[in-house]
């Protein structure tokens, strides 16, 4: 099951992760959409693991303000994280 799962998130389209923004209140531009959804597929082991969640933080508080960080995070916790755990 976690291996679909991580191939979901891999195939998670763009138009679907806009969904998944708007259900979670988080406002960002076309390209800092597409750059949050590559960092989200490209480091699905940072999700998982608590101990490296700062590095995904670091990284999208340079793309967005922090409140948005915290929304962004919200949503890595609450939907592709269990997703993972699995």
């Amino acid at each position: 099951m976690r291996d679909q799962n991580s191939e979901y998130i891999s195939k998670l389209k763009l138009e679907d992760f806009k969904i998944l923004l708007q259900e979670f209140d988080i406002e960002l531009d076309e390209e800092t959409q597409e750059t949050v959804l590559s960092i989200i597929k490209n480091n699905q082991y940072a999700l998982v693991h608590d101990q490296y969640q700062f590095v995904l933080e670091n990284y999208i508080k340079k793309l967005t303000s922090e409140f948005t960080c915290q929304k962004i995070i919200s949503l890595l916790n609450n939907y592709f994280k269990p997703l993972l755990k699995i």
